[in-house]
């Protein structure tokens, strides 16, 4: 699937633009601050129905409007499919798939698959649990569109679940064994899903990460369930029945809590460089290797399937790594599918795109080359 053409009104800093993309490489120049990123966001959020840097969609209205439209048109060699989502400053959402209504941006997942780089994404191997649980669960619901539906049914039974925990005298005991067993039996397939996934990875980051940073530093992922295990159960019933154990043992403890204390919703990914925990370790050049490598590994995963080839979003990510590394990202990169690259300086990249778009007060000029 390729993008033809990203329309965008209200989104961000941008009133009204357009673009008309090519197959290939697509570098969006400019300076800092005239809207590259925003452009990447905007096809980040139709194709997986969240942006990565804001979980408020309302912060996405530009300022002094009341609604923001995005709009990709995409299509592959027979099928074309168009994607938009809306939201306005009160919260209230309008997606189309096709023409089709509805009101969950998680609607659009699954007809366009996307791979973002980002400078943020340092945070993958330094920050807290949430980012590294994020990138794994937008990966199985691009990999496997079913679990966008298990994943919501998930947090909604823990919101209630944790309701129930705060507040006893509402809730009575047969409703908290309901809660209780739903919750279980949603979290099997997410935590056979992400360990599945995190399977497949493991192999491609560590080479990956060689590749980039010219080393022979070994890697190591694991998945760490709650409670710091690393050696969970895989599958089914088995995994069932430690979920229930752990439940048992914690009665007392979420009781007085009165939170939810296990799940895949606490859970972790635990990254090891040279046997050592990366993200007390790693030094800044490190982290960003094994970042990228965890973005292309994923990249990698989803072209082994030809109807999930990824479209790459590239966001100012060369002119984060020194002239050694950039001509070794250049080389990692596909050349066979699309990518929308943003750089303040041509020079940066050291390769040629196909189409250059020049952004400058709130204008988009096409170029070639």
């Amino acid at each position: 699937m390729r993008i033809r053409r990203l329309s965008l009104q209200d989104f961000r800093s941008w009133h009204s633009v357009q673009l008309e993309a090519h197959s290939g490489a697509n570098l969006l120049l400019g300076p800092n601050g005239v809207g590259k990123s925003n452009l990447l966001e905007a096809i980040h959020v139709c194709a997986l129905g969240f942006s990565p840097r804001s979980r408020s969609e309302k912060d996405l209205v530009r300022w002094g409007t009341d609604r923001f439209v995005a709009r990709v048109e995409a299509s592959n060699d027979t099928d074309p499919v168009e994607l938009a989502a809306s939201c306005d400053l009160n919260g209230r959402k309008d997606v189309r798939v096709n023409g089709e209504p509805g009101r969950l941006f998680s609607k659009l997942v699954g007809h366009l698959t996307v791979v973002g780089l980002y400078p943020e994404d340092l945070q993958f191997v330094r920050g807290g649990p949430e980012l590294r649980r994020s990138f794994l669960d937008a990966l199985v619901c691009q990999s496997d569109p079913a679990m966008v539906d298990v994943l919501r049914d998930y947090a909604r039974v823990v919101k209630q679940r944790n309701a129930a925990l705060k507040e006893p005298e509402r809730f009575d005991g047969a409703v908290r064994e309901v809660l209780d067993q739903q919750m279980l039996r949603l979290a099997v397939p997410i935590l056979e899903h992400r360990m599945d996934i995190l399977d497949d990875l493991f192999p491609c980051v560590g080479r990956l990460h060689a590749e980039l940073s010219g080393g022979s530093e070994s890697v190591g992922i694991w998945y760490r369930g709650s409670y710091g295990e690393a050696d969970l159960p895989r599958r089914g019933q088995e995994l069932a029945d430690h979920l229930e154990s752990r439940r048992k043992r914690l009665v007392n403890a979420e009781s007085q809590a009165q939170s939810t204390l296990f799940g895949p919703h606490r859970d972790d990914v635990t990254i090891l460089l040279e046997g050592r925990p990366a993200r007390e370790t790693a030094s800044q050049g490190q982290a960003r290797s094994l970042a990228i490598g965890l973005r292309l590994a994923s990249a990698e995963l989803l072209a082994s399937d030809k109807k999930r080839q990824p479209v790459l979003l590239l966001d100012d990510v060369f002119a984060e790594l020194d002239g050694p590394r950039r001509k070794r990202l250049a080389a990692m990169l596909p050349r066979d599918g699309q990518s929308f690259l943003c750089s303040p300086h041509r020079a940066d990249l050291p390769f040629e795109v196909d189409r250059t778009f020049l952004l400058e007060a709130g204008q988009v000029r096409e170029t070639i080359g």
